[in-house]
């Protein structure tokens, strides 16, 4: 089946095996809490690490797959625009009861915008250029080249984001033309900026 929470896509048989196992387990109030507590932290704000494990001491390995559980499946309803009547049925059909389902969709409702604005904020976040500095040097680095260190931040590795340092080498001549470039860029972007603020 295809689940509009999921971009139109299959459930992941971890989400399914979590709903099943652990959050129809759950009582309503502390589904709802735990969803609540998730929805704060997928916006930015400090996960209270005591209060999750009080939420959730009835369940193994600290509650941990339940909060990713979570977090994927209220992540996912906002960033495809799922209304709360839509993501009710689909989780109640991947076997979450009806009430449970209730208390999650008052969640998804409360904090929608606040996850779908998050999302957008962090949408350029990956392999984003932090600094850029001439560490020439000589006798290391090549005659009419400049040596640059670039650092990235949240670089995917292997599909995992780290802060990354980067050192190469670039011809002067090519390096003088990349900087023409991007001050042109520069101009335009503000130039754009400009006439949206106006």
């Amino acid at each position: 089946m295809k689940f509009r929470f999921c971009g139109e896509g299959d459930c992941p048989d971890w989400v399914l095996a979590e709903i099943i196992s652990t959050l129809s387990n759950l009582s309503i109030d502390n589904l709802e809490q735990l969803s609540d507590l998730v929805a704060l932290r997928i916006c930015g704000q400090t996960f209270e690490e005591s209060k999750i494990k009080s939420l959730t001491s009835t369940l193994t390995n600290e509650g941990k797959t339940a909060v990713a559980c979570i977090h994927f499946m209220l992540n996912n309803a906002a960033r495809y625009s799922c209304t709360e009547s839509i993501f009710g049925e689909e989780i109640q059909q991947l076997g979450l009861p009806k009430d449970h389902a209730a208390a999650m969709c008052r969640v998804l409702q409360k904090h929608s915008a606040a996850i779908r604005q998050t999302l957008i904020d962090k949408a350029f976040r990956i392999n984003e250029l932090q600094s850029v500095r001439d560490i020439s040097s000589p006798g290391q680095t090549p005659p009419n080249y400049t040596t640059l260190e670039l650092k990235i931040s949240q670089e995917l590795v292997d599909g995992l984001p780290k802060d990354t340092t980067h050192i190469l080498n670039i011809d002067r001549a090519q390096a003088k033309a990349l900087l023409a470039e991007l001050k042109l860029a520069r101009d335009a972007m503000q130039k754009y900026d400009n006439k949206q603020d106006s």
